[in-house]
């Protein structure tokens, strides 16, 4: 890794105010494959989970790629608290350790693909589509094929100009919350048909 005056890190906002994704130099993680950490699970002697969670704001890292994606749990606003995660990001470059550990990688790697499909139903049921519900859509498992997850949204939904939106930062960041072993989240939803169709 270069030296830390040479780690350029730069900050996302997302539509969620408390999260924020900083965007690294180079790769920590194979494409295709999401590393989460929450507070109070393992860390798997990754310095970076170790290293965001002395912040006491932070309470879950998502790593996909280049990516590390930060949550908060905080008044504080982004302006002021990326000024102490951007070092802190830096500082586990930096760290003799690899920022993630084999451990960690492997936790996810190893984790059984058939556990996939019941933890997502399970997560639409009782989180998305009650959130949905309240904009009168709704989101349903197509199928699973390998780690490729595919998903339908509907009613309110079907055609919404915000539904890639709500995919990428509700839904999909969801799934890969609670199954981070999946590869891709594909919609298959025909948006031309919808109430309010969009087209790309």
């Amino acid at each position: 890794m270069t030296e830390g005056a040479e780690i350029k890190i730069r900050g996302e906002l997302m539509p969620d105010p408390d999260v924020c994704t900083f965007h690294v130099p180079d790769p920590l993680l194979e494409e295709g494959w999401t590393v989460v950490f929450q507070r109070e699970g393992p860390m798997h002697d990754s310095p970076l989970a170790e290293f965001l969670f002395s912040l006491e704001e932070v309470v879950l890292v998502r790593v996909a790629d280049s990516r590390v994606t930060v949550v908060k749990q905080s008044d504080v606003p982004w302006t002021e608290l990326a000024g102490q995660v951007v070092p802190v990001i830096r500082e586990a470059l930096l760290d003799d350790r690899p920022a993630l550990s084999e451990s960690a990688i492997a936790a996810v790697r190893d984790a059984p693909a058939e556990d996939i499909g019941p933890t997502i139903e399970k997560l639409f049921d009782v989180h998305i589509n009650p959130a949905l519900a309240s904009h009168g859509g709704y989101a349903r498992l197509v199928r699973i094929e390998e780690r490729d997850v595919y998903l339908e949204m509907g009613g309110g939904c079907q055609g919404c100009a915000a539904s890639q939106a709500t995919l990428r930062h509700g839904i999909e960041a969801a799934i890969r919350q609670v199954v981070p072993q999946v590869r891709d989240v594909i919609d298959v939803t025909d948006h031309a048909s919808g109430e309010n169709p969009y087209y790309d």
